[in-house]
């Protein structure tokens, strides 16, 4: 990716991304459930997801993978924090969120 002088931007990244699709299920203090969502790509410390529902910079969440046939993507659940929400081209929401704990499902 390149910057406004046309320069390329500097990886600022401590872990790469891992692009995928699978089935995860979400949920915040607020939420009466667990909601369905879709993992856009994870690493070390972060997770993408796409989901309906505008959450707010700050929110705890609470996150289950649930790979189904991907041997590729492991069974986890996590618990983190809303770091980015924006809404995409699909009128879902996009939502980038900091990891504080992962453990196997």
């Amino acid at each position: 990716m390149k910057g406004f002088s046309g320069k390329p931007l500097r990886e600022r990244r401590l872990f790469p991304r891992i692009a995928t699709r699978c089935q995860v299920l979400y949920r915040t203090p607020e939420s009466k459930g667990w909601s369905a969502a879709r993992l856009v790509d994870f690493s070390a410390i972060g997770m993408r997801i796409e989901c309906d529902e505008l959450l707010m910079l700050g929110t705890p969440v609470a996150i289950q993978i649930k790979p189904g046939e991907d041997k590729a993507i492991p069974a986890v659940s996590a618990k983190g924090s809303v770091v980015r929400c924006e809404p995409n081209a699909n009128l879902r929401y996009e939502v980038s969120c900091k990891l504080t704990k992962v453990s196997p499902a």
